[in-house]
C-alpha cells in the first residue's frame, strides 16, 4: 500500500486572499492525482503561530527546513537573502519583456535550473514560479509623468541588493526596510518615502492609501513567489508522487500567475475598484519615459553579470 500523508501548508504572506486559492487548487489537485492519499492542511500565519509557536517568533527556514511546516509560498527575494542569491535575479530592472517571456523563463529549463538548486543552499525543494503580483508598480504621494520626478525622491523597497541600486540608479535614495511578511497597511511607516515599490494586487495590503494615493505603473520588475515543500518529506516521495507533486505545482503556478495578471489589469482599467482601493489616478508613463528608465537601470546588467551564476542573466532575456 503507498503512503499517505497529511501535510501543512502555511499562508505565510498576505494578503492572504492572493496565497490561499493557490495553495487551496494545489490541495485540490494533488489530492486528485494521488487518489486522495495526500491531504494538504492550510494554515493561516496567525493560526498557525497561536497554536504552535505562542508567543515565538516566526521564522519561516526554521519552520520548513526541520519539518515543522511542509509547504508554502515564499516571496523569491527572501530566497535570495537566504543563500539562494541568484533569485534576486528576478529583482532586476525590466528583465522581462511580457508575461509570455516570464513564461518561458519561468516554466522552462532556467526555471527548474533554479528550482533544483535550492535543496543545496536551502535544504527546500522548490517546486514551481507564482506571481503574487506580477509586476511592480510606484505608489506616490502625487502624480508624476517622467523619469526625472524620481531623481531626489526617497523610494521605500524591500530588502533585496538589487532593489537598492536599482533606486540608486534612477537617481534616487532607497529606504530598504520595507520587509515586513505580514504586512497590513496600518504597521507600515511609509510616510518618509516619496514612492513605495509595491504591485496593484497588493497595493490595498501595502499601501498606506491617504499617504500615497497614486500609482506610477512603471512596471520595472517583477514581484514573484515560489512553491516549496520540506527537503524531507521530497525524498521520502517515490518518484511517481513527486512526478505528481511537481504537476499539481506548475499546475496551480500558472493557473496564479493568469489570477495575478488579470488582477492588475482589472484594477487598471476599473475607476470604480480604484476608489474602492483609494487610488486617485492610474498613471502610464510615455514609451519615451520610460525608456529613459530602461537607459539609466541597464548599468546594472554588467555589475551583476558577476554575482549570479555564469550566464544566468543573459539567458533570461535570450529566453
Amino acid at each position: 500500500m503507498k503512503t499517505s500523508y497529511k501535510l501543512k501548508w502555511l499562508l505565510f504572506h498576505s494578503p492572504v486572499e492572493l496565497f490561499i486559492r493557490t495553495a487551496e487548487t494545489f490541495a485540490d489537485e494533488i489530492k486528485k492525482l494521488t487518489d486522495g492519499r495526500v491531504e494538504i492542511e492550510i494554515w493561516h500565519l496567525d493560526d498557525y503561530q497561536k497554536t504552535f509557536l505562542g508567543n515565538a517568533p516566526v521564522d519561516f527556514f526554521d519552520l520548513i527546513k526541520n519539518n515543522k511546516i511542509q509547504m508554502s509560498q515564499i516571496q523569491t527575494n527572501h530566497l535570495g537573502k537566504n543563500n539562494a542569491t541568484d533569485f534576486f535575479a528576478f529583482d532586476m530592472p525590466y528583465l522581462f519583456k511580457s508575461h509570455e517571456h516570464a513564461t518561458r523563463v519561468l516554466d522552462g529549463d532556467i526555471g527548474d535550473f533554479l528550482l533544483e538548486s535550492l535543496p543545496e543552499s536551502l535544504n527546500v525543494r522548490g517546486l514551481a514560479f507564482t506571481y503574487s503580483g506580477g509586476y511592480r508598480c510606484m505608489a506616490a504621494k502625487s502624480p508624476v509623468t517622467t523619469a526625472d520626478a524620481f531623481q531626489g525622491s526617497t523610494i521605500g523597497v524591500r530588502l533585496s541588493p538589487v532593489h537598492t541600486d536599482l533606486v540608486t540608479a534612477i537617481g534616487a535614495e532607497a529606504n530598504a526596510v520595507f520587509d515586513l511578511i505580514h504586512e497590513a497597511p496600518q504597521s507600515l511607516d511609509t510616510s518618509s518615502n516619496d514612492f513605495v515599490q509595491t504591485t496593484l494586487p497588493r497595493y490595498q495590503a501595502q499601501i498606506n492609501n491617504a499617504e500615497h494615493p497614486y500609482v506610477i505603473n512603471t512596471r520595472h520588475n517583477m514581484f514573484l513567489t515560489s512553491i516549496v515543500i520540506n527537503e524531507e518529506i521530497w525524498n521520502d516521495l517515490d518518484a511517481v508522487d513527486q512526478d505528481a507533486f511537481r504537476k499539481a505545482a506548475k499546475y496551480c503556478a500558472k493557473l496564479e500567475r493568469q489570477w495575478s495578471v488579470d488582477d492588475a489589469e482589472f484594477i487598471e482599467n476599473n475607476k470604480e475598484k480604484q476608489a474602492k482601493l483609494g487610488i486617485k489616478e492610474v498613471i502610464e508613463l510615455s514609451p519615451e519615459e520610460t525608456q529613459k528608465l530602461k537607459d539609466r537601470t541597464q548599468p546594472l546588467y554588467e555589475k551583476y553579470n558577476t554575482v549570479f551564476s555564469e550566464g544566468l542573466l543573459e539567458s533570461i532575456r535570450k529566453a
